[in-house]
């Protein structure tokens, strides 16, 4: 009879560290979904950030657009020899992603921007992805600065993923800069 009682205490207690470690995963699981996103941001560079989402299928921009307007300009001029001062940023849809469109009177400059799906917890609340850019290619024209799809930062899938800009529709000048050994993107988004 004692060995019978021993062996249930025994059971009784295996049983016991299976449920509480069960609770235990089932708590870190929930959180680590809402962390998911930031493990899953694209391998392209390493220098993403999160700039929004997708809610019932509009990008959303979730940083302070006032201070990354102010900041890109001071940051274009001093860094990138481009004087403009930058009077709205929205994000436009390309055929490789997105990208986040910085415009002025007289030159515009983009960010590209592509999403990570959500984990289904947001997705409940009709957000299904969030919006990552990439901080260190921009594309920067003064010749078609009001074309929204011109000037673009495209990546070119047959060539190991390499960032070019998309010419411009009117065959106007489009720059290229890498500016992951600048400050220009320091403090925008």
């Amino acid at each position: 009879m004692k060995k019978v009682i021993k062996n249930l205490s025994l059971i009784t207690l295996v049983l016991s560290f299976l449920l509480i470690g069960c609770a235990t995963d089932q708590d870190d699981s929930n959180s680590d979904a809402e962390n998911t996103v930031k493990s899953k941001l694209p391998h392209i560079e390493t220098d993403w950030v999160e700039i929004g989402y997708i809610k019932d299928g509009m990008p959303v921009i979730t940083f302070d657009t006032k201070k990354a307007l102010k900041t890109l300009s001071a940051n274009m001029k001093k860094y990138g020899g481009v004087n403009e001062t930058y009077t709205s940023v929205y994000v436009v849809s390309s055929d490789d992603g997105y990208n986040l469109l910085f415009q002025g009177d007289t030159y515009s400059t983009s960010f590209f921007v592509t999403t990570v799906k959500t984990p289904a917890k947001l997705a409940t609340s009709g957000v299904s992805s969030v919006l990552v850019a990439a901080r260190r290619i921009t594309c920067t024209t003064s010749d078609c600065a009001h074309e929204s799809t011109g000037c673009a930062v495209k990546y070119d899938h047959d060539n190991h993923d390499l960032p070019y800009c998309s010419p411009c529709n009117n065959g106007g000048k489009c720059t290229k800069t890498d500016i992951s050994n600048s400050d220009v993107a320091v403090n925008v988004f």
